[in-house]
């Protein structure tokens, strides 16, 4: 090879080595100032405020593992007042507001056996979701 075209080889590779040197400096650069800064200067304080007012979720009728003869069972329960319930199974659902501290939902169940899950969101938006699942049975006599 000629002197002229060994020079030019080194003289790229040094080049192309400067060049990704510098573009790798840049992105850790841009990289942190992205990253957000942390200030000791805020302070948390905690809320320990007990809400009597909230209910648990209850369910009173029917029982888990219960069996049926009707095709439709009245679910009866106890949740915070003013909260959503929402009932549901791979047959219906039912969505309600709970204006008082007891519900009382008539629902549709399929021959066999029905998971049903109950779920209950509060006014409250600091309250947790609470869930119950029960499993009814609905067995025709007629069979």
């Amino acid at each position: 090879m000629k002197k002229e075209a060994i020079i030019a080889i080194v003289f790229g590779i040094v080049l192309g080595g400067l060049v990704a040197v510098f573009i790798l400096a840049k992105n850790k650069e841009s990289q942190m100032d992205k990253n957000k800064t942390m200030t000791s200067s805020i302070t948390i304080t905690p809320k320990a405020a007990l809400d009597m007012s909230s209910c648990p979720l209850e369910i009173e009728n029917p029982q888990d593992r219960e069996i049926v003869e009707e095709k439709e069972v009245t679910i009866k329960g106890k949740a915070t007042k003013d909260s959503l319930i929402i009932i549901e199974s791979s047959v219906d659902y039912k969505v309600i507001k709970n204006e008082k501290e007891t519900f009382e939902v008539d629902f549709i169940l399929a021959l066999g056996e029905n998971n049903i899950k109950v779920t209950a969101y509060s006014k409250d938006t600091q309250s947790k979701i609470q869930e119950k699942e029960l499993k009814v049975y609905y067995l025709d006599e007629q069979l």
